[in-house]
C-alpha cells in the first residue's frame, strides 16, 4: 500500500525537477518496520528474476513491512538487469544472484560479418518484460517502472564485448559508430513502448534511479566511458547523450566512478539534461567527503540536479551535516535507507534543521 502523504511525496519530487524545493533537499526516505522478517528466498535464480508471481509477492510483503518519510515512496522496479535491451537484440544473457549478464558471449565476433541490430519482440528477454509489466499492471497502487534499458554505448560493448569495443574505437570508429546509430535506434523504440504501458496506469513515470515524474523522463549513461578519453567522449558518445536528453522532458545522467568526472563538463553543458547522480564508487570516500564538494557546486553553478544515495549511521552524522550545510537543497535528491523509524525521524529533522 502507498503512504497516506503519497500525494504530497509527488508534490515534492516535482518541486525537484522544478527545482523550487527551498526548505530542504527532497528526501527518499525508509525504514524497516519494528518485526520486519524478509520474504522467503527464492527457490531458483528463474523465479528471482523471471517469476512475476514471486516479484509481485515479494514486492507486497516488502512494501506493507516497511515505513517511508519524508517523499519515500514504494515502488516496484521491473529489473532484469542492466542493458537488458542486449537480449532484446539478441545477445545472449545468463542469470546471476546479484544481476544478469549480458556480455558472456558477445554477437559481435567480427564487424565483416556482423549480424543484424535489431529489436526482437519475440526475444526471451522482451517477453519476460512484457509479463512481468503485464502482472504490475494489475495492482492500481503498485507503481512499477521502466526496466533498465541500459547506456546506449553500454549495449554496443555487451553486443561486442567491452575490451574489442576499446580496440574499436581506434581500428573500426566507423562500424563502431555505425552499430551506436542502430542500437540507439531501438533504444527509442523500447523506451517509448515501455514508456506507453506505464503511463497507461495513471501512475507516475519512474525507473530504477525511482524519482516519480509527472512527465517523461529516464537516467541516462555511459559506464564504458570510465575507460576512454574526453575526446572519445565527445566523439562517441555525447552526440547520442544530448540526442537522448534532448527527447525526453526530464533526464538525469548517473556518473559512476572518478573516471567519468573528466566528461563533466561536456554533461553540464548539455541545455536539456536537467542534472546529475554521483556514484562514488567501490573504494572512494563516501559522498560526504569534502573531496566532492566543489563538483557539486559546479553542477549547482550550471543549475543542474543533484541526485545521492546514502547509508547514513550514528557514526556518520557530522560527514552528513557537512554536506547539507555546504549545497544549496534547490534541486538536490538524497536516498536515505535507516534502520528505525527513530533513526529516520531523527535524520529528517536534522537535515531540516541544517538546510536552514
Amino acid at each position: 500500500m502507498f503512504k497516506e502523504n503519497y500525494k504530497a511525496a509527488l508534490e515534492g519530487y516535482e518541486k525537484f525537477w522544478e527545482r523550487t524545493n527551498t526548505d530542504r533537499c527532497i528526501l527518499n526516505m525508509s525504514y524497516p518496520k519494528e518485526g520486519f522478517v524478509p520474504y522467503r528466498a527464492p527457490a531458483s535464480l528463474e523465479e528471482q528474476w523471471l517469476d512475476e508471481e514471486y516479484i509481485y509477492n515479494a514486492y507486497k510483503h516488502k512494501t506493507a513491512n516497511t515505513g517511508y518519510l519524508a517523499e519515500g515512496i514504494p515502488f516496484l522496479f521491473t529489473n532484469l538487469g542492466p542493458g537488458c535491451l542486449a537480449a532484446c537484440i539478441g545477445s545472449k544473457y545468463g542469470l546471476a544472484q546479484r544481476t544478469i549478464w549480458f556480455d558472456q558471449d558477445p554477437m559481435i565476433k567480427e564487424w565483416e560479418s556482423a549480424p543484424e541490430i535489431k529489436f526482437d519482440e519475440q526475444s526471451e528477454m522482451w517477453q519476460h518484460i512484457v509479463r512481468l509489466q503485464k502482472k504490475f499492471a494489475t495492482d492500481p497502487d503498485v507503481n512499477f517502472t521502466i526496466t533498465d534499458i541500459g547506456g546506449i554505448l553500454d549495449v554496443v560493448a555487451a553486443l561486442r564485448s567491452t575490451e574489442s569495443l576499446l580496440y574499436d574505437l581506434y581500428d573500426y570508429p566507423d562500424e563502431v559508430k555505425e552499430c551506436t546509430e542502430k542500437v540507439k535506434a531501438e533504444w527509442f523504440k523500447v523506451y517509448d513502448m515501455q514508456l506507453k504501458t506505464v503511463s497507461k496506469t495513471g501512475q507516475p513515470i519512474n525507473n530504477w534511479m525511482n524519482i516519480p515524474s509527472s512527465k517523461p523522463w529516464y537516467p541516462l549513461q555511459c559506464d564504458f566511458s570510465y575507460m576512454i578519453s574526453p575526446a572519445q567522449f565527445e566523439e562517441f558518445v555525447l552526440p547520442h547523450i544530448t540526442e537522448q536528453a534532448n527527447y525526453m522532458e526530464r533526464s538525469i545522467y548517473h556518473l559512476d566512478g572518478v573516471g567519468e568526472i573528466r566528461h563533466l563538463d561536456m554533461l553540464l553543458d548539455i541545455p536539456t539534461l536537467n542534472g546529475i547522480e554521483w556514484v562514488a564508487g567501490a573504494g572512494e570516500t563516501p559522498l560526504w567527503d569534502e573531496r566532492w564538494f566543489d563538483m557539486y557546486r559546479k553542477i549547482q553553478d550550471k543549475k543542474k540536479n543533484i541526485v545521492l544515495r546514502l547509508a547514513i549511521n550514528e557514526n556518520e552524522m557530522a560527514g552528513a551535516e557537512r554536506l547539507i550545510k555546504s549545497i544549496d537543497p534547490v534541486g538536490v535528491y538524497i536516498s536515505v535507507n535507516c534502520s528505525c523509524r527513530e533513526k529516520a525521524e531523527d535524520i529528517l529533522e536534522k537535515v531540516t534543521r541544517w538546510s536552514e
